[in-house]
């Protein structure tokens, strides 16, 4: 860490050095009311919906106040409408292409929250907390409501308050309606593997003021892996009233309906498999009976426990495979609403009223075995702020206010992944066929499914929970050059929990509070540049959210007859030390900056006692240039060295050992290399447009060596994927052919830490689409 943190405040310090010998200085020195307006970013000739640059922009996602980017001290990449359309960013699994610290794994296919600095990050609509899951996995992100992203590195910040998501937060900012005139697109994307989409937006004035923006997205479509498909239907609508130059309401709603299966990938992992696609046959003799006496799989006779299997050969294994019984689904509805009012009272005084509301239900059946009812979860919050500006401070305090309601099931118990072979009939991966099962309880109102109590497996939960937050932000202005920026949030949760299958349905209530704090030293050495230090501490409620964000946290007395909800799963620490530099250079068509980080957090599982500890140091680069409306790029890398104590990990996954040997496993508590992260990450974009229209757009991601399990005995290697596109403006048409994994790269990707023995995913090989876009 020392080591670390040295060469990092040279370059720090370096880079400062270089940019105040080479900045601009003829500009004089603005005023608090032009850094809030921002007007002097403006990239010269290129229109507000094709900029890349974070500085052309108001940014308000770190402290919710009208910001220049390059005072805020954290680490934030913006992604702009142009970047998300120009190499179809389509999941969270994709921002690795345009920021750095940004890899996620691959959570069965579906991920619905990315991870950050090697740790699962929060996702916020417009500023408020949305899309509370236990570890990440959920609904698939939908961006038919979004105009483009903030992607924060490092916890929340004092006003949008703590929670279990503490490697970073990325904000979705949503279509706005259009004042200055009807317009709208229409579009349709063919492409490989039966790929369909299409969309409509449209939008513009009702009155003076009053204006409004629709949009529709629909896709059915096929993939790259059996037995694959994803149909969705998603519907945002948006108003903006202005009834005075002072007040604004901004409303925004989406509705989304999602029909698609999850990818657990292909099982029975092994480094022979990663390196030349070679897979272990081989059939489970549970009971002495063979495969051949019974079905292909022998599914009759699968165990939960500990399952024999005569192994065959090892043969070539296609890609296309993938754990799944055909047939088996993944369901879901998401319902959000979201009033924003502005009233700027004054030119030193503005409050601000934000209200969220969301409702999810999902449901997922795997019968390999995992299933997963969420029916439903929905919360709603209102955040009111009060925003000072004074001579030389800027103050934001006010309070959040949060309610939510869930009830889930949730089963993996009986979850024997490795018994099956995946060169046999999928038809007979089945745990229904098996003599043994289940092990759970019926789900009250759903037939045929089981779950296990939530005192178990510390997902299964009825629960509900009320929040009230009060908290203060303020940046200090300390003189010409130096900030100091201080934040304080209490959140005040009563939470009330019902085991609702056990026979004896535990119940129990909690009062905790739950701190966050932030605190910053910026330094301005010229307008357009600046180096910071930034200090983060926080509580999280860890282990105590269960399966679609409920409140679980359970824990039992020494004679294991009473549960109780353990205060300890709702106060687990958080801490980041960041160090970093930012530059707007070349008249502001260049924009740099870099950070190193040490950050550290411990948790409690939510199916466990046993507290892991995780601890990360980096370093990240990112530059983004754009001199003219026809060419842009940016580059990012980072190097994260991260480390936790191994927590529980189907060490045997599946009680079936491929080796049936313990190699593959480590103790509970053991410090190892994190798993289903690179060390390094490097992504580079560029587009050029030529002036009649045609334009080219190339990017590339590189990754080095990840360990797919805690062991580290499975190893990805040094992997890369390049992606290019062609696109064409003629009149008011848009086409575009993209083409991704170009040189059909046999990559891979890893599952969260638990699942690294028997799980690893095929990455697409390469794919083609074609979309056309009718502008009017």
């Amino acid at each position: 860490m020392k080591k670390l943190f040295n060469s990092g405040m040279t370059a720090v310090l370096l880079t400062t050095l270089t940019a105040t010998l080479r900045a601009d200085d003829t500009t004089a020195p603005a005023t608090a009311d032009e850094t809030i307006k921002l007007e002097k970013f403006d990239v010269n000739d290129v229109p507000m919906e094709q900029q890349i640059l974070p500085t052309s922009r108001p940014f308000q996602s770190v402290f919710g106040t009208d910001d220049n980017i390059v005072d805020v001290p954290r680490n934030v990449t913006i992604i702009s409408r142009q970047q998300l359309s120009d190499i179809n960013i389509s999941s969270v699994l994709d921002f690795s292409k345009l920021t750095s610290s940004a890899y996620t794994t691959t959570n069965f296919g579906a991920p619905s929250n990315p991870s950050i600095r090697g740790l699962s990050a929060d996702l916020f609509v417009n500023g408020m907390r949305a899309r509370i899951t236990s570890n990440g996995n959920g609904l698939p992100l939908d961006f038919n409501s979004i105009e483009s992203v903030n992607i924060v590195k490092g916890p929340a910040t004092a006003v949008q308050g703590t929670s279990m998501y503490v490697g970073g937060f990325v904000d979705l900012i949503t279509k706005r309606p259009f004042f200055d005139g009807f317009k709208g697109s229409v579009s349709y994307t063919i492409g490989s593997y039966n790929k369909n989409q299409w969309s409509i937006d449209v939008g513009g004035p009702i009155s003076k003021t009053l204006a409004y923006r629709f949009s529709y997205s629909g896709e059915d479509s096929d993939g790259y892996w059996h037995d694959y498909y994803l149909k969705t239907n998603s519907l945002y609508g948006a108003v903006t009233w202005r009834p005075n130059d002072h007040y604004e309401l901004f409303i925004n709603a989406s509705a989304n309906f999602y029909r698609y299966t999850e990818n657990w990938g292909i099982n029975r992992v092994s480094q022979n498999l990663i390196d030349n696609g070679l897979y272990r046959t081989g059939t489970n003799v549970n009971n002495g009976t063979a495969a051949t006496d019974a079905d292909p799989q022998n599914s009759g006779n699968v165990f939960g426990g500990w399952n024999t299997i005569a192994w065959g050969d090892e043969v070539a294994i296609n890609r296309h495979e993938r754990l799944l019984k055909p047939g088996d689904h993944s369901t879901g509805r998401e319902f959000n609403f979201q009033a924003i009012q502005t009233d700027t009272v004054s030119d030193n005084f503005k409050i601000v009223n934000n209200t969220f509301w969301s409702y999810t239900a999902r449901n997922t059946l795997s019968s390999y075995y995992y299933s997963e009812i969420v029916d439903p979860s929905w919360f709603a919050e209102n955040r009111t702020e009060f925003i000072y500006k004074l001579k030389d401070n800027v103050i934001n305090s006010g309070v959040d206010i949060r309610y939510q309601a869930t009830k889930a099931y949730d089963e993996y118990g009986f979850e024997p992944a490795n018994v099956w072979d995946l060169t046999k009939d999928h038809n007979f991966i089945n745990v229904y066929n098996s003599q043994y099962f289940p092990i759970g309880y019926a789900v009250p109102g759903w037939a045929n499914r089981y779950a296990s109590a939530g005192t178990d497996n510390g997902d299964t939960n009825d629960s509900k929970a009320t929040t009230i937050a009060p908290f203060v932000q303020a940046t200090w202005k300390l003189g010409k050059y130096v900030n100091v920026i201080t934040g304080g949030r209490y959140d005040f949760m009563h939470a009330n929990v019902r085991e609702p299958l056990d026979p004896h349905h535990y119940e129990d209530s909690i009062d905790v509070a739950i701190p966050s704090l932030n605190g910053s030293l910026v330094v301005k050495p010229t307008d357009n540049s600046s180096a910071y230090f930034t200090y983060n501490y926080s509580q999280n409620t860890s282990g105590a959210v269960g399966n679609g964000g409920g409140i679980t946290g359970w824990n039992t007395l020494d004679n294991g007859a009473t549960y109780f909800l353990d205060k300890e799963n709702f106060t687990q620490p958080s801490e980041l030390y960041e160090l970093g530099t930012k530059y707007a250079l070349l008249n502001n068509k260049v924009f740099v900056n870099f950070a190193v980080y040490h950050q550290t957090r411990t948790q409690k599982t939510t199916s466990s006692t046993d507290i892991s500890k995780y601890r990360a140091e980096g370093f990240e680069a990112e530059l983004n240039y754009q001199p003219n409306k026809h060419f842009y790029s940016t580059l990012s890398y980072s190097y994260i060295d991260a480390k936790t104590t191994a927590g529980y990990q189907y060490g045997l996954f599946g009680n079936s050992d491929i080796y049936n040997s313990g190699d593959n496993s480590v103790a509970m508590g053991t410090w190892v290399r994190a798993s289903g992260l690179p060390r390094n990450l490097f992504n580079g974009l560029a587009s050029y447009t030529f002036s009649n229209g045609l334009g080219v757009t190339a990017n590339v991601v590189v990754t080095s060596p990840i360990n797919n399990n805690l062991a580290g005995t499975f190893v990805i290697p040094w992997q890369y994927q390049l992606d290019v596109g062609l696109n064409y403006h003629y009149k008011k048409f848009d086409y575009r052919v993209s083409v991704t994994n170009v040189t059909d790269e046999k990559n891979w990707s890893p599952p969260n830490s638990v699942y690294g023995n028997g799980s690893i995913f095929a990455l697409a090989g390469t794919q083609v689409q074609f979309s056309i876009k009718y502008n009017f």
